[in-house]
């Protein structure tokens, strides 16, 4: 197939310039193979933040990012710190089918609230359902996976006022539910559609 946007791949291979550049950086890594690579990352973080900084306008500092082996580990990773036996992971369904997978490998509840008939999130509805399940991490993803239905700032920032009034059990007392904008798909969104986690930045959760 020319095109797999399911696997969020792009259709046109690698020019000769960056294959030739990729070949040079290997060459120079591999004198040093013999040696653990930085496990921060600095560089790779560094570049992410110019990244999103251009694509979503907002700036974050290299702190504030992280970098794993595609959005799979990243998801296993938040639900990893976040989930876990006594915790509920919430998200809409239809939408990105691992999610639940990443719940059962990481021994926490899942839940799935609805969309509406037009596979868009009623903010008002998202909202209950986040007070009524009382998850400690809501996975929202936009462009949806299969739906290809964009978020509105809105809903999320709904669901984040919602996500506040969550009390997760923690060794300290209590915490807000952390609210996750999955955006791996974000290139594919229409033109002219923001993007939610940029839109939203002021109102999202965090611990």
């Amino acid at each position: 197939m020319p095109v797999l946007l399911n696997v969020n791949e792009n259709p046109y291979p690698p020019s000769a310039e960056v294959v030739a550049t990729i070949a040079a950086d290997v060459a120079t890594a591999a004198s040093g193979l013999n040696r653990y690579p930085d496990r921060d990352f600095p560089a790779l973080r560094s570049d992410l933040a110019d990244f999103l900084a251009k694509e979503s306008g907002v700036r974050l500092a290299v702190e504030q990012i992280w970098a794993a082996n595609g959005s799979n580990e990243v998801m296993l990773h938040v639900l990893q710190a976040f989930g876990g036996p006594g915790r509920t992971a919430l998200s809409f369904a239809p939408t990105y089918s691992m999610y639940p997978e990443y719940a059962r490998d990481t021994a926490t509840r899942w839940v799935q609230g609805r969309r509406e008939d037009d596979f868009t999130l009623d903010p008002a509805a998202a909202a209950a359902t986040v007070r009524a399940e009382q998850p400690s991490v809501v996975l929202l993803a936009s462009p949806n996976n299969p739906t290809g239905t964009a978020l509105r700032p809105e809903t999320v920032a709904a669901v984040c006022e919602a996500a506040l009034d969550v009390e997760v059990p923690t060794t300290s007392g209590h915490a807000p539910a952390v609210v996750v904008v999955d955006e791996a798909y974000g290139e594919f969104r229409r033109a002219g559609t923001p993007r939610p986690s940029s839109s939203s930045t002021d109102t999202r959760t965090s611990r």
